[in-house]
């Protein structure tokens, strides 16, 4: 009996944890030549990144270019937004000037404007 209670017992616990709602992902694509900053944690030269769980609400994400001087060399703001996670999953794209297209291509929203694919 307390094999079958404990058996019982684990299978609602496991369905419970595996029912709990994920927190969506965010990939970021770009040309890798950039230092880019979500919510404060920096991710240099990279060409994917991959934010798992992040919490739904409202995100910072910044583009950087490395600008080469006579004394070294210093990073330049290129791009800014903000950008919000719902529920669903959400793609960013840097492209090679560094601006920052956030959602899908030709819908969404880009933390500017709507985008809507034309019709014809």
């Amino acid at each position: 009996m307390k094999t079958i209670f404990t058996l019982i017992t684990f299978s609602f616990v496991s369905l419970f944890a595996l029912a709990r709602e994920k927190n969506p992902e965010v990939k970021v694509t770009s040309t890798g030549e950039y230092l880019i900053i979500v919510d404060g944690k920096q991710y240099k030269n990279e060409k994917k990144i991959l934010l798992k769980d992040m919490k739904q609400g409202i995100h910072y994400i910044d583009v950087f270019k490395k600008k080469k001087g006579l004394f070294g060399s210093k990073y330049k703001l290129v791009s800014s937004k903000q950008f919000e996670i719902g529920k669903k999953d959400l793609d960013i794209d840097v492209n090679t000037s560094g601006y920052i297209t956030i959602g899908r291509q030709g819908k969404g929203w880009d933390g500017d404007h709507w985008l809507r694919k034309d019709k014809g």
